[in-house]
């Protein structure tokens, strides 16, 4: 009886009382501990949690468009099991409950989030490493995207500026084969994966059958991804992937550039067959003052190529600065895409009509502010993030959909104020809206 009528309180609280309830909760302090399981061969054998309840606020988000939505989930909550055999292999194994109860969807969706083996014929240690790998893989798209989770300058990693339409892979990885490592002392760090991509399997139901036209990769082509990394200044190699955050002494200057393609993929926007492209070349900065200092910088330009005519064929950048005094970091992140436009030539007037009707539907602006409180460095920290998004965002009204959320938030339409409404779409003509996110990131 007492349980119930305390729910009931917490229930009757005003929106803002239940954001400082979610602060103060996610704010909890705890201590971080790797669990190490000796075994009695040659190898170890290491069990890591990491969890990541979320509290987001997005403007315009309930179904009439009117109202603030108020959204509280677990943004990752996984297991890992990883380690080595011997001197030569290395392995990793992940369980993953990605957005669990996001949109009041509490159905279970435990995945196999990585599983890889790798061998380092050379071995696994050394200013000069290369391993062979197989199985669920990140794709190399950025270093950016290459980052660990636990340790972006903002809440999570930016992926408004490149575009992978009828996007397949769970969270950027794939099944693949790839080679990896870094040389010249930690200086160069390198990846090239060979992966399945994009498949008939992907597509709708009798789409490449005989004569189907809407069938990409009708040849079975495989996908091609690769990342080389450059410290000019320092090193960050020799880890599984990277870091925004050092808590060092010694200053890191790094660039980068990644490319992926895949032949016969997509469809453009005349829908024909066309190749998929994606080049990244980025900057990483890191400079700190002391120990208890350092200036964080991690920017990438994107050039997305997904077909003549397509929305999602554009430049593209995400760029974010954090500064860390302490245990104090506040940070500011820009997010922009702009498409390429149509080509006239080639097209008749009625398909030129239609892609420039189309073409700049999914075009980005979206900034964010925020600040980050570590407890114990990365392994526990909180971040509280302003945001706003204009155009196509992963916060916002444009983040609720049907297929995730069962609605389609309405919003007003800027071209008649005080006019019929409308479904929302992700076009720029249509109003910026403000974003709330706080997120408590615990890794043991």
């Amino acid at each position: 009886m007492h349980d119930t009528a305390a729910l009931a309180r917490i229930i009757a609280m005003k929106p803002f009382s239940l954001l400082a309830l979610g602060v103060a909760l996610l704010g909890a302090p705890a201590s971080s501990y790797a669990i190490s399981v000796p075994l009695p061969v040659d190898a170890t054998l290491n069990l890591n949690l990491q969890m990541q309840p979320q509290f987001i606020v997005n403007e315009a988000g309930t179904p009439d468009g009117l109202n603030p939505s108020y959204d509280l989930f677990l943004r990752r909550a996984r297991i890992t099991a990883s380690g080595n055999v011997g001197k030569n292999i290395s392995y990793l194994f992940r369980l993953d409950s990605p957005n669990f109860g996001k949109f009041g969807n509490l159905t279970g969706r435990v995945v196999v989030h990585d599983a890889w083996i790798g061998w380092a014929p050379t071995g696994i240690d050394g200013g000069t490493v290369a391993y062979v790998e197989a199985g669920l893989l990140l794709i190399p798209i950025s270093r950016h995207v290459l980052g660990y989770t636990t340790n972006y300058i903002t809440v999570d990693r930016q992926t408004d500026g490149f575009r992978l339409p009828n996007d397949p892979f769970p969270a950027f990885r794939d099944v693949g084969v790839q080679v990896r490592g870094w040389a010249l002392d930690k200086k160069i760090g390198f990846r090239g994966i060979v992966h399945g991509g994009y498949t008939p399997f992907d597509q709708p139901t009798g789409a490449c059958t005989t004569g189907g036209m809407g069938c990409i990769t009708p040849k079975r082509n495989p996908a091609f991804g690769a990342l080389v990394n450059v410290d000019l200044i320092g090193s960050e190699e020799g880890l599984w992937l990277y870091n925004a955050y050092q808590w060092g002494t010694s200053p890191i200057l790094s660039v980068n550039v990644a490319g992926n393609y895949q032949s016969l993929a997509l469809r453009n926007g005349f829908d024909s067959l066309t190749d998929q492209k994606l080049l990244a070349t980025g900057l990483y900065l890191n400079l700190p003052r002391t120990e208890q200092a350092e200036l964080v910088v991690d920017a990438t330009v994107y050039l997305n190529g997904n077909g003549s005519g397509s929305p999602n064929t554009g430049t593209g950048i995400a760029a974010a600065v954090g500064y860390r005094y302490g245990f104090i970091a506040p940070y500011v992140a820009y997010d922009f895409f702009e498409s390429s436009g149509c080509d006239a030539g080639g097209v008749t007037p009625s398909e030129l009509a239609l892609c420039r009707a189309n073409v700049d539907s999914v075009n980005s602006r979206n900034f964010k502010a925020g600040v980050n409180l570590f407890f114990d460095k990365n392994l526990n920290h909180l971040n509280i993030e302003f945001g706003i998004n204009h155009g196509l965002s992963v916060y916002g009204p444009s983040s609720i959909t049907a297929a995730s959320a069962g609605y389609v938030p309405a919003s007003l339409d800027p071209v008649t104020p005080g006019g019929p409404r409308r479904p929302f779409t992700n076009s720029l003509a249509n109003p910026s809206f403000k974003s709330l996110v706080v997120q408590w990131t615990y890794y043991l």
